[in-house]
């Protein structure tokens, strides 16, 4: 049995809402939205801005972290959610696919913890 689910979220954006990307605002809200309302708690933050463009930043969780990265020069935002908690990630999902409109998505799902299994 795993201890926790670790998913990987990349999203490609087209031209238009690729502006997202560049700054700060709107991520912390993004996030603490994604967070809250997926059952989640909050027990710490650090977001900070690149120049010219590009943000990164986390949510620290009771039940582990959101993290996000942009590479506005490739049109991506990679964000990491890690639950080993009762946060509801497929509504954090549904919420960060609501909130920033993606042309393309690629999701990565790791179970972390699981019991080794040894043969013999």
């Amino acid at each position: 049995m795993a201890i926790g689910k670790h998913i990987l979220l990349d999203l490609w954006f087209d031209k238009d809402a690729a502006k997202v990307l560049d700054y700060l605002t709107p991520w912390p809200d993004i996030l603490t939205d994604a967070a809250l309302r997926s059952g989640a708690v909050i027990i710490g933050q650090q977001f900070h801005q690149f120049q010219p463009r590009g943000v990164t930043g986390f949510l620290l969780l009771a039940e582990s972290h959101i993290s996000v990265h942009t590479w506005p020069e490739e049109k991506l935002a990679a964000i990491d959610i890690f639950t080993c908690g009762n946060m509801d990630e497929e509504i954090a999902l549904a919420i960060l696919r609501q909130r920033l409109h993606p042309a393309q998505e690629k999701i990565t799902i790791t179970l972390r913890g699981e019991a080794f299994q040894n043969e013999g």
